[in-house]
């Protein structure tokens, strides 16, 4: 599951009064929840160019963030500022490792940047880290009820988003105006999780509208496209396969939606498995064009591999893991244009 650490969703509670506060918070609750080591501590202005000192490890983290998150960039001359000034202090610290905690990647001419400035104050390669949101995904993922609250991936959706939806998947203008007249005069309101993000949608519904209805309108909100992908150099494709589940079960398209047995507050899950397959697909697009190749590049770059190199289950393992990269950044832009709206 990937967490999106945008300023659109974390949130800045008291004693925060900014983004960037809100950032080195949640990272020293990550670090404080993974080492579970009481030499672990915060440092509070002057600045050093530390923000968090892990005593007993010798380590130093400064904390960076991109308001836009893994979907913005950052540059070097903030990050360079801040290692000088650590160096400055690193006898009185006693760090011996430094490392960048960052919600965002840092453009390529900035990486280098880094770590030419680093070079050039006698810091070798194994003394500098880059904690990219990768590293932050995964503790979120281990330490769920640390961060819960420190998100807000609540997202109501209005009434006039979801006849949109509804014209977006193509349903003739009369059925349109069928449905969302049953959604004005109901006062049903679903609340739909997901199996890749932690974003919870509020849907404005009808009890007599069906699964199948709602899975169309899910999969606009979400903008998850059910079309096939092939890995070039893996010789694999790959596709999403949808279902909406109460606990992990299945719902037939065809029940209407008053009809799910789910109990007052309790969320509908819009669970997305990934079918793959050990060759390609006439039928797919390809991975190298995919209309999400430039964001995925944010996060994870799909480094060539040839076939004849990877097991089976090796090849399996690859393209699950770029169809899953894949799917979650369709799901975080179609979120993130929700929040806007």
């Amino acid at each position: 599951m990937k967490y999106d650490f945008s300023a659109q969703f974390l949130r800045v509670d008291p004693p925060d009064t900014s983004f960037s506060q809100a950032w080195e918070s949640l990272c020293y609750a990550l670090l404080d929840a993974e080492l579970n080591d009481t030499s672990l501590i915060r440092l509070r202005p002057p600045d050093k160019g530390v923000d968090i000192l892990h005593r007993s490890a010798r380590r130093a983290y400064q904390c960076k963030s991109d308001e836009r998150g893994a979907f913005g960039s950052l540059g070097s001359t903030e990050s360079i500022k801040s290692l000088k000034a650590a160096l400055a202090e690193r006898e009185s610290l006693n760090w011996n490792s430094y490392s960048f905690a960052t919600n965002a990647s840092y453009t390529g001419s900035a990486f280098t940047a880094i770590k030419g400035a680093a070079l050039a104050m006698d810091l070798v390669d194994e003394q500098i880290e880059f904690l990219g949101p990768e590293f932050w995904d995964k503790l979120c993922n281990k330490h769920t009820n640390v961060v819960v609250h420190r998100f807000d991936y609540r997202i109501p959706v209005t009434k006039e988003r979801v006849a949109q939806a509804f014209e977006n998947q193509r349903y003739f203008p009369k059925y349109v105006s069928q449905y969302i007249s049953e959604i004005e005069t109901s006062e049903l309101v679903v609340r739909v999780k997901n199996n890749r993000t932690p974003v919870v949608l509020e849907v404005p519904f009808s009890p007599d509208l069906t699964v199948e209805h709602l899975v169309d309108v899910l999969k606009d909100l979400l903008g998850v496209s059910l079309d096939w992908t092939n890995y070039q150099d893996l010789g694999t494709s790959a596709g999403p396969s949808i279902s909406l589940t109460i606990g992990r079960t299945p719902q037939t398209f065809d029940k209407k939606i008053g009809e799910l047995p789910i109990k007052a507050d309790e969320e509908l899950q819009f669970w997305i498995t990934i079918v793959w397959r050990d060759e390609r697909s006439k039928d797919a697009g390809d991975a190298g064009k995919h209309m999400y190749a430039e964001l995925l590049t944010k996060r994870t770059v799909f480094t060539v591999t040839s076939r004849d190199m990877l097991t089976y289950a090796g090849r399996e393992q690859r393209t699950i893991e770029r169809s899953e990269e894949i799917i979650e950044t369709m799901i975080w832009n179609g979120v993130r244009t929700l929040k806007v709206a």
